[in-house]
């Protein structure tokens, strides 16, 4: 597993505290710290973290941040509730690049629901929400 993907999980779960909500709204934002040029505020090809997105039933989905995700659940790290919060006092850091950048997402997205966050990061990636369907599995990469 990706320490460093696991580092943000916890991080953003910290920062964000009873915000989080569930899993839709930590997944899109998880892909816009793997995606968001946040110097052009736009999404790229670039990878922050290296996790795979592709279009899933509610948007941006990834595989391998949800098997991050299980991975701090079944460790007792976080707790999968609504909302999600974390079960340690351990460490969340970030190299300081990182930690600028997940604390821009975190406070320009972190207000918004998981749905309008869905909405968001469709549009970002030019899919109107009733186009969806026809992207599904695509990887995001692809569509970029």
């Amino acid at each position: 597993m990706n320490m460093e993907t696991k580092d943000v999980i916890m991080y953003i779960i910290k920062k964000l505290g009873s915000r989080i909500e569930g899993r839709k709204k930590f997944m899109k934002l998880m892909f816009l710290v793997e995606h968001f040029d946040t110097k052009n505020e736009k999404v790229t090809k670039d990878h922050t973290l290296g996790n795979q997105f592709f279009i899933y039933y509610y948007g941006v989905f990834s595989s391998d941040v949800m098997n991050s995700f299980n991975e701090l659940v079944r460790e007792r790290k976080i707790e999968d509730a609504y909302p999600i919060s974390l079960k340690t006092k351990g460490k969340a850091e970030l190299d300081e690049k990182l930690r600028r950048k997940v604390d821009w997402i975190v406070e320009k997205f972190g207000d918004l629901s998981g749905y309008r966050l869905e909405i968001e990061t469709l549009k970002m990636l030019r899919i109107k929400p009733s186009e969806k369907n026809s992207y599904f599995g695509k990887e995001v990469k692809e569509i970029i």
